[in-house]
Formats: structure tokens, sequence, C-alpha cells
């Protein structure tokens, strides 16, 4: 390992935090107003009612009792707290903050005198812990806690998180560290929550053991052995766990709290067909499950769960900013570049297969089976941007702008109540939104998201500021020494109209690179009302290098027109089918605009002209477009991300053409 002391010192750019980005653009504004305002407390209430933080009570000493729920239920509360963190970075809310410094409390004295901390563990069988990390997902709890207590000390200055979240990492160095313990992290996350706290701590343990845990996978001797035994370890486990909480209901004489028919995941799991419970059970024996089938540096295909794939992507791309290892890096261009052709729907969506979460074989994307989780297109902005600041590629940019107005978004409800776990390209009206799921891993994913927008928009390199997205915001930003204020005006996704605005205390020479995206046929700039027509290349970035002077501006119409967009003719399902797209948004026909048609039914002719109109007073505001079927029918198209926002109802993305 070659140690760096400097943060990040093999990446192209800088990342510039949210904490710097106050967002107070017209469409995100709203979406971040709800986030603070529902979305975040009414997640606090659910986990209050799902037992999530009184597990803590329990673990604390505070109640008597075990944890109830699954076993990966701290980590829910974790991403919570991240989230409401990150909203008090730039929000007063003393109810909020409240409820914060309560759960605070409650971790801090559920951690043991040697640091760990899982209440499913620590509440039935302290000496089983640490036997099972390839299933029971210990390790994905303690990194979120980690990412939680940063966000904790940035948020509010208090060590107290920090120093639990250290306390923790320090035991996990002495156990893990070195060879010490056999095993691999079934669900990746602790690698890049161990980065995240040697960059602010300089303790280089937690990246040797960030490192280890990497470096492990595809390396593990007799792997089906070592599967079986912790599959065998797993039933044991669960078994006396579920011993232990009759015996607790039985000594308090009250009927059990949560009944086994309720238990979400045993439920999905029984109702996967004979051949995805096969191909789980497959995957999970040859290790491509967990991405452990061959070393990280031989990866050549994204394969298995696909978040826990994008986690361990995210934790190699913050290695190699780390130690520069460039086989590293060149694993993880191909296979982004494999995900992206071959593997991913039209939304930026990944995972094809129910069984594993995850993905199957190149262009293999049937629509029904499009699960797409919501977390997979998190954890896919997350990859993306980390890609972005090692290389500068504008299609990273590009790819997180597409997962956030379509994969990520369509996973929350626009009052911000309620949820959606897998989200398919065509729905036959079964599908539902829910205010809360068991495994209730994406509410909290969201509201973290949307909470630090801002960490999505600017980067700086040693040539000067990089503009990423176009979503209204007024920023700080220290370029050389100099603090140059950025004030944007954005009329995405309705409008390809932006306005920035450079706010300088004195002149300075820089270069201003500008992202021109993929889908602008045609851009046009003006600087001070001069137009400027270099290098406007869409798919790119352009650099423009200048003296800026205190209040210059530059005005961007990139020029959207709705079309319609051919599938990959690989792509079986596809054949014969477009998609609508205007700007960055992917549109689909639901049922409910297009009363007079069967959706599922009609042929639209892709020779036609598509007419866009803003419908002020439907799903809050939205751009519809409309087009006719071959009979000349009308049809009626909404964005994708609002579909399911009026009950279930019939949807589809893929059109027939003639």
């Amino acid at each position: 390992m070659i140690f760096n002391s400097s943060k990040r010192p093999f990446n192209k750019l800088k990342p510039v935090s949210f904490i710097n980005v106050n967002i107070n653009d017209k469409f995100w504004s709203r979406r971040q107003q709800i986030n603070r305002e529902i979305s975040i407390h009414h997640q606090h209430q659910m986990l209050e009612g799902d037992f999530h933080i009184d597990n803590f009570r329990v673990a604390s000493g505070l109640k008597k009792g075990v944890q109830i729920g699954e076993f990966y239920f701290d980590s829910d509360l974790y991403k919570w707290l991240e989230a409401a963190c990150y909203i008090l970075n730039n929000y007063s809310d003393p109810g909020l903050e409240a409820k914060v410094n309560e759960v605070v409390d409650l971790i801090k004295k559920s951690q043991t005198k040697d640091g760990y901390i899982n209440t499913f563990y620590s509440t039935r069988f302290i000496g089983k812990r640490f036997t099972n990390i390839y299933l029971m997902h210990e390790l994905y709890c303690a990194g979120h806690l980690i990412q939680a207590a940063i966000a904790h000390n940035h948020a509010t200055k208090s060590q107290i998180m920090i120093r639990v979240a250290i306390k923790f990492a320090n035991l996990l160095v002495s156990l893990y560290l070195g060879g010490k313990r056999k095993g691999v992290p079934g669900h990746e996350e602790i690698e890049m929550a161990l980065i995240a706290l040697y960059r602010i701590t300089e303790n280089s343990n937690y990246l040797k053991l960030a490192e280890e845990f990497i470096n492990r996978r595809g390396k593990i001797s007799n792997f089906k052995t070592y599967v079986a035994n912790q599959y065998l370890n797993l039933l044991s486990t669960l078994r006396i766990a579920k011993k232990k909480n009759q015996e607790f209901q039985s000594s308090i004489e009250r009927e059990n709290t949560i009944k086994e028919e309720e238990n979400e995941v045993a439920e999905w799991t029984s109702n996967l067909t004979l051949k995805s419970q096969l191909t789980l059970f497959k995957e999970n024996l040859n290790g491509a499950y967990i991405q452990s089938n061959v070393p990280v540096r031989e990866i050549f295909e994204p394969v298995g769960h696909a978040v826990r794939a994008m986690y361990l992507f995210c934790g190699m791309a913050d290695l190699y900013s780390e130690i520069g290892d460039k086989t590293l890096l060149r694993a993880l261009l191909r296979v982004w570049l494999k995900m992206v052709k071959a593997r991913m729907y039209i939304t930026g969506g990944i995972g094809s297969e129910k069984g594993t979460e995850g993905f199957k074989k190149d262009f293999v994307l049937k629509n029904e089976d499009s699960y797409s989780e919501t977390c997979a297109a998190i954890g896919n902005m997350m990859w993306s941007i980390r890609m972005l600041q090692i290389t500068g590629n504008c299609k990273y940019s590009d790819l997180i702008e597409k997962l956030l107005y379509n994969a990520m978004l369509v996973g929350q409800s626009i009052d911000g109540k309620k949820y959606t776990y897998d989200n398919p390209l065509i729905s036959y009206g079964k599908d539902k939104r829910r205010e809360w799921f068991r495994c209730a891993c994406c509410p909290p994913n969201v509201a973290r998201i949307i909470a630090s927008l801002g960490d999505y928009i600017y980067s700086t390199s040693e040539r000067g500021i990089w503009i990423h997205q176009y979503i209204g915001n007024d920023a700080k930003i220290d370029l050389d020494s100099n603090l140059i204020r950025i004030s944007q005006t954005s009329r995405f996704p309705w409008r390809g109209e932006v306005k920035i605005k450079l706010i300088l205390s004195k002149s300075q020479k820089f270069s201003l690179f500008l992202r021109i995206p993929d889908w602008s046929i045609d851009t046009e700039l003006k600087i001070n009302g001069l137009k400027y027509s270099e290098g406007l290349s869409h798919g790119k970035y352009v650099e423009i290098l200048r003296n800026w002077l205190d209040n210059d501006i530059l005005y961007l119409t990139f020029k959207l027109k709705p079309k319609f967009v051919e599938s990959d003719q690989r792509i079986k399902d596809n054949r014969g089918r477009v998609a609508i797209t205007n700007g960055p948004l992917i549109y689909c026909l639901e049922q409910k605009d297009n009363e007079n048609i069967d959706i599922f039914n009609i042929v639209i002719s892709k020779n036609q002209g598509l007419t866009v109109k803003f419908e002020k007073d439907l799903l809050g505001g939205v751009n519809i477009i409309t087009g006719t079927t071959i009979d000349q029918s009308k049809i009626t198209a909404i964005p994708y991300f609002m579909w399911n926002n009026r009950g279930a109802n019939n949807m589809q993305v893929w059109q027939l053409i003639i």
C-alpha cells in the first residue's frame, strides 16, 4: 500500500460539499422542503413504531427485553440519523434536533466497553458476534454507523458520535487487520466508511483495513465450505434468537409483538420462483452474489446483488483515490462501461433478477423484471460521482443526472410519505407505494441523498471550477485561497435554461468547466450577453478560461425536444418499441391519463411530432407530452418518476411502433 496523508491525492477533481451549496431551485427546493419538514419526521415515526429505536433502549439498558426485528435493523436508523444531520447542517429544527440527540444518546449508551454496537447480538448473545460477517450484516451496520457519526460531527461539531465510531472502528482493526480473522463482509459498506473515517482522523489503520477487506474478495479458500458453514450459522443464530424472543414474551405474559408471518424477508423469499431460488443459491455458492467470485482487480462485469456491487465499487474508487493503484481503476472503468452498455435500464435502474436483487447477463432486461431497487440507483449515483472526481469525464455526470431524475426520484412519492423498493418499467396495476417496508433501506437512503444533493453539483481542480448539475443554488467555493460565490438559476427539468452569476471580491483568472448534457440537441452560451460557441459539444465539458470579473453572467440554453428513443436491438423485449424522452427525463404512459385506450395494445408511429405542455395542476406541476396512435387516438405521457402517485395503475415505458 502507498500511504499519502493528503486526501484523495489521485483524483483529478476535488468535491465541493453540500454544506457550501444552498439550493434554491424551484424543482429541488420543494423536494428538500418536503424531505426536511415531512419525510424525515415521518420516517422517525415509522422507525419508532417498528422497534428500530426501541431496540437501542433495550441495548442501552433503559428497557428490559430483546431486539425485535431483522438483524440489519440498526442500519436503517443510522441512515436516518445521517440524513437528519445533513438537514441540520443548513436548517434549524429544534424538534428534529431533539430526535437526533435522543438517538445519539441511545447509541452511545448501547456501546459495550470494547466498542461493539449491534442490538441483534448485544441483547441476546454477545458471544456470537462476528461469527458470521458473510450473512449477518454486522459490518454493514457498522459502516452506516460510521457514516452517521461523521455526518453528526459535521452538523453539530459534537465529538460524541465520532468517538463512538472511532471506538468501534478500533475494535474492528484489532480483530481483523492483518488477517487475524477469516471472512469477507457479505454486504459491502464498511469499506467506504472506514476510508471516510481515515480521511478525518488520518489513522491509516482504517485505510489499511478497508484495503484488506477489498483485497479478500475472491480469495477466500474453500469458499463453498465457508458459505455453507455461514449459512448453517445463520439458521442456528436465527433459531436461538427466535427462542430468546419467545422466552422474553412468555416472561412478561404478553402476546408476541411481531408475528412470524409479518416477516417481510421470509415472505419475499417464499414468493420467489423455483428458478429464482436456484439462482440465489448458485450465486451464493460461487460468490457472485456478494461480488466475491473473482479478485476485485479481475472484475470485468457487474454481478450479484446490485446494491452490494455499487457499494463495493464505491469502496474501490475511494481506495484508488488514496493509494493510486491503477489496477483498481482499470477494473472500475471496464465494469462501469459494461454495466451502462449492457446491464442497465433506460432509467438508469439496475437489477433485472428478482431472486438476487441484481444483475443478469448482458441485455437480459425484461421490463416486468426491472427490479431497479431505489437503493441501487442511489448506490450508482454514489459510485458515479466518485468516478467523476477521479477522471473528470462527463459521462459520469450525465449518468448521475439520469439517475437523479428517474431511477432515484421515482422511489419517493411527491408528498414525501410513500416509497417504492423496486421500480418496474411496466405495471399491470398491482404495484403500490408503501409508507414503510420491513426491509426499510430505501426511505432513509432517499432522505440522505435529497438532503445532501449539493454534493453532486460542483467540483474544483487546479485549473478551476466544474459545474456538473444545473440545479438552482448559491454556492461558496474556495479556489486558490480566494472565495468565489456562484449564483445559479435553473429551470430544469422542465426547460433547459440556466443563468450563472459569479460574485468575486477581486478579478481572478481560472477555467470554468460547464457540462453540456449528452441529450442537448443544440446548446447556446452567452457570456455577458455575447455569444460563445467554441467547444459546445454535447456529452462533454466546455472549458472557458478567462479573467473573470465580479458580476460576470453566463446564460446557457440547452434545447429540449421530446423524442422517441429506440432500444438496443439486443434487448429482446424492446424490439419494435420506443420510449419517450425529453431532456433528462424518461416518460411513461399511465392508464389514468389515457382512459380511452388500452396502453398495452396501442401502436404509434415514431414519425410524428410530439407536443410538450406544462400542466401546473397535475401532480404538483409537470410537463406532459402528447402524441397520437396510428388510429389517431391521443396519448399522454408523464415523467416516469411521477407514476404511481395516484394509486395503483397500469403503466408502460416502451411503446409498440410501426
